[in-house]
């Protein structure tokens, strides 16, 4: 029987970039430099990638009812659009449609706008 993965928001602000951006040591402008992002393509400064994925993670461990994600577990991302400061990112996953086997999800990351920030394939192994 497939767990249940509750959907999971995470709101994203300028503060958990910034503090991101300590712990990671990426300082890249388009992250922390309001000036520098404003006068880029994304009009503004935009959050690190795995800020984007914090979301799926979390209800990745709620459905297997872990703190981590078991050794083994695949997850093969696709960034779609960005995430910016004020951002309410959703994750929802669900049982992959074509399974290529047991333990196979699919899983979207939405802002608050419907947007659907990144794409993910997930593979956790058989017995998790």
């Amino acid at each position: 029987m497939t767990p249940a993965f509750p959907p999971v928001d995470s709101v994203v602000t300028q503060r958990t970039i910034d503090v991101y951006a300590e712990l990671s040591g990426d300082y890249n402008p388009l992250h922390v430099d309001e000036d520098v992002a404003a006068a880029s393509e994304f009009g503004g400064t935009i959050a690190h990638g795995p800020i984007a994925v914090q979301s799926l993670f979390r209800s990745l461990t709620a459905g297997l009812g872990a703190s981590a994600l078991p050794v083994g577990t695949t997850v093969q991302v696709t960034y779609r659009a960005p995430v910016r400061p004020g951002d309410t990112v959703t994750a929802h996953v669900r049982p992959a449609e074509d399974p290529a086997g047991p333990g196979r999800l699919a899983a979207e990351c939405v802002n608050q706008d419907g947007v659907t920030v990144v794409s993910a394939s997930v593979t956790v192994p058989e017995g998790q």
